[in-house]
């Protein structure tokens, strides 16, 4: 009999399949429901372990839906090295530059456009390399006005009005949870990729990222892996929500956060206690020591995402 999974870490869904790493060169953790809760910033334990685990030898990285101006504050407190995934995916930076890119096309801008303004329980807001424009200044949206640190630069009606400028991400927010499914699939009949995701801080809300079809956190994550020169058998990826899926498949390593829905549970090898707890803390501590001695056994069984 194989031994359980080291403390605190339990059995995710996938865990019989779990081989330990024999080293880790690459963690990368979500930010919402991952690296910060309710609060804005990461906690102190965080902190601590992020610092740890970059002294260690260990790349730390985000991949969040947010735009860069929105995780600035986090990434000057963790200073993590990177490389970071923004938009969804939709772009890879590491150390100040942008590596990789999936922008969308004037056309898909227009359509999400058209959407939003047939829709009265959500609007959407198009996301370009410096800041970001609405489809309009909807109160109701003022608290993710918060979560990003700036208002809309203005109302955006078509692409046209960009003059060119690349659209990283389209995000939705969606007044009415009940809302969100409709608005998944109309962003998927225009084939683009479509994401969900809400968080701590603004429980209100619940957000819908329209990205490139080829653009994920799992794609980002594995040109991040490729740039580092690692295998995705030596990275390790942290998340609590769908659209952290994608990350959690191809990570040699998937760590579901302890509150993380059960089909988040269900994809991942290990699960950690939950953002409240400073469950990525555990998470990058339990991993640090792996690179420090033998990796631990694979663990039996596995979490039946209950």
């Amino acid at each position: 009999m194989t031994a359980p999974p080291p403390a605190p870490l339990t059995a995710g869904g996938r865990a019989g399949s779990w081989r330990p790493p024999e080293n880790v060169g690459y963690v990368v953790c979500d930010v919402d429901g991952t690296l910060v809760g309710p609060d804005a910033l990461a906690s102190p334990p965080v902190i601590e372990a992020v610092a740890a685990a970059v002294a260690a030898g260990i790349r730390v990285g985000y991949a969040t839906g947010r735009m860069r101006d929105a995780v600035g504050p986090l990434h000057t407190q963790v200073n993590a090295n990177g490389p970071h995934v923004l938009h969804n995916g939709a772009e890879v930076r590491v150390e100040g530059g942008t590596i990789a890119a999936w922008p969308l096309w004037p056309e898909a801008v227009d359509a999400l456009l058209d959407l939003a303004r047939s829709r009265d329980d959500t609007y959407v807001e198009i996301y370009t390399e410096s800041g970001y424009l609405a489809s309009a200044m909807d109160e109701r949206a003022r608290p993710h006005w918060g979560i990003l640190g700036a208002r809309p630069r203005g109302v955006i009606s078509r692409a046209a009005e960009l003059d060119g400028a690349a659209v990283l991400k389209a995000t939705f927010a969606a007044f009415d949870p009940d809302t969100v499914p409709e608005v998944v699939a109309a962003i998927e009949e225009l084939g683009l990729r479509a994401g969900a995701a809400g968080s701590p801080i603004t429980p209100g809300l619940v957000y819908v990222n329209a990205t490139h079809p080829d653009a994920d956190k799992g794609l980002a994550v594995t040109f991040a892996a490729q740039h580092l020169g690692i295998s995705l058998s030596e990275v390790v990826a942290i998340g609590d929500a769908a659209n952290d899926l994608s990350m959690l498949a191809v990570a040699g390593t998937a760590i579901a956060m302890g509150q993380a829905d059960p089909e988040v549970r269900a994809a991942a090898h290990l699960v950690v206690p939950a953002v409240e707890a400073d469950g990525v803390a555990a998470a990058l501590d339990t991993i640090r020591g792996w690179n420090d001695r033998q990796p631990p056994a694979a663990p039996t069984g596995g979490d039946d995402g209950s």
